[in-house]
């Protein structure tokens, strides 16, 4: 069977209460692979713009290197350990003697198979069957919370501390990622995003605007969904879709 073709959209936004994007994604294709990227800069350490923009180069750089020698897995964890050094080494004199961090979470494709990583909390999501998955979990402390049952599962959305980020590329010297692996078919959706959608949205609101088939006209859908709901943060979707 042929690799199918592999429809992409993807947009990010300021949002409407911030005064610059930290966010970045990526979308890099090689040979026969193809990366899906998105990192969201942390506010509350300096320059969260350029970590973003350079763990995102970086990691799709070594990426690309590694698959060449080593399994998808192993070469996404090859890469972001070189993305987290990178920011890690930069950043001090980047920022005036500041460390910086990214989330970052990527979705590497060939034909139906998706390898995934994941550093933080933005998320990936599955859309198949009508059905919104979330693939990632959150390196934050109210999700770890919640997985511990110390906190009910609407604490995601409500509590104070739910921006609190347990883990990230480029604060420490190493950084331990998820991953894992899936298989899509035709009409799943791959859902990379950063918190500015998922916070101010419910899952039924990101599901129900996944059914349309015009992916760029869903990407656009999503982020004017999230700025109607007070567009808290800076808002990034990057969004594959296997073709027939």
């Amino acid at each position: 069977m042929n690799r199918p073709e592999f429809a992409i959209a993807s947009l990010t936004d300021t949002g409407r209460t911030r005064s610059r994007n930290e966010d970045a994604l990526l979308v890099r294709s090689f040979g026969k692979w193809t990366l899906l990227c998105v990192a969201d800069g942390l506010g509350g350490h300096e320059r969260g713009d350029w970590a973003s923009a350079r763990a995102t180069e970086v990691f799709a750089e070594r990426l690309e290197e590694a698959l060449s020698r080593m399994p998808p897995e192993a070469a996404l964890r090859s890469a972001c350990a070189d993305a987290n050094g990178s920011v890690y080494r930069e950043a001090m004199p980047q920022a005036g003697g500041q460390h910086s961090a990214t989330t970052l979470v990527a979705a590497l494709v060939s034909g139906h198979e998706v390898w995934w990583l994941n550093v933080g909390d933005s998320r990936l999501y599955l859309h198949s069957t009508g059905t919104l998955r979330q693939v990632s979990e959150d390196h934050s402390w109210v999700a770890e919370r919640v997985r511990e049952g110390a906190l009910p599962a609407m604490a995601l959305r409500t509590h104070p501390r739910r921006n609190i980020v347990s883990r990230t590329v480029g604060f420490e010297p190493a950084v331990e990622p998820d991953t894992g692996s899936l298989r899509v078919g035709i009409g799943d959706t791959v859902l990379l995003c950063s918190d500015g959608l998922f916070g101010p949205l419910t899952e039924q609101e990101i599901a129900d605007a996944l059914t349309g088939n015009d992916l760029a006209g869903v990407a656009a859908s999503l982020v004017d969904l999230a700025n109607r709901a007070g567009g808290p943060d800076n808002i990034t979707v990057v969004l594959g879709r296997p073709q027939p």
